[in-house]
């Protein structure tokens, strides 16, 4: 789907679910929750900070944060923001290809379950890494192409909202052109409960990842 019918979909699942998890394409409220909870986890605690959550849609994955934190959420969606200032996120309906703030804003920039929506991950993680400031971190989760059971849920699909996909080494290229260090990977393996953690991708181990987020630091 283009970006107009992305933001139409959207609009239309905030109108429906309104503020509930069921407005973002997760499997279910449980592996919603899952995937949040270990991947904030894995964040590490942050105070004080200025965070942006790119695609934020109902802000639901980084209410958490709110409480100690300053936290932008941007999304398309204008429906689903209405949702994410209810949260306490400072709302923004905009592109992530083209951010309206300056070099170097936060301390930590979110974005959870959103470039497999686009048609071109690499201009958005060019700007997400302009607006991390140096010795700042940029997390980044999506789905992986070469999990065994994305392939085999694909042959029984007939809707083919999710054709993009990622490997890992893809985005770690992407953070290495854009100057982050100290990469690592959370790989989640739906519908399983736990997670593993790695520098690198382990091709045997890896066929079962269905989900994976990276985390860089952005050198000084």
């Amino acid at each position: 789907m283009g970006d107009l019918n992305w933001k139409q979909y959207f609009d239309q699942k905030a109108e429906t679910h309104g503020a509930s998890v069921k407005s973002s394409d997760y499997f279910n409220e449980e592996s919603f929750f899952l995937q949040r909870d270990h991947t904030l986890r894995w964040l590490g605690e942050v105070r004080g900070k200025e965070i942006l959550d790119a695609g934020c849609g109902v802000g639901a994955f980084s209410e958490p944060l709110v409480a100690h934190n300053t936290v932008y959420g941007v999304d398309f969606s204008e429906k689903s923001l209405e949702f994410a200032a209810a949260r306490g996120l400072k709302t923004v309906a905009g592109d992530l290809t083209a951010l309206e703030f300056e070099d170097g804003k936060f301390d930590v920039v979110l974005c959870i379950g959103v470039i497999q929506l686009i048609d071109n991950y690499e201009s958005v993680i060019r700007e997400l890494a302009r607006v991390t400031r140096p010795g700042g971190t940029l997390l980044v989760q999506t789905l992986h192409s070469r999990s065994v059971q994305r392939k085999l849920l694909r042959l029984f699909e007939k809707d083919k909202k999710f054709d993009r996909m990622y490997t890992m080494g893809m985005l770690k290229d992407a953070y290495l052109a854009h100057g982050f260090e100290q990469i690592g990977f959370l790989k989640m393996y739906h519908p399983f409960r736990f997670v593993s953690r790695s520098e690198g991708e382990r091709p045997l181990s890896d066929i079962f990842c269905t989900s994976f987020a990276i985390k860089g630091r952005k050198k000084h």
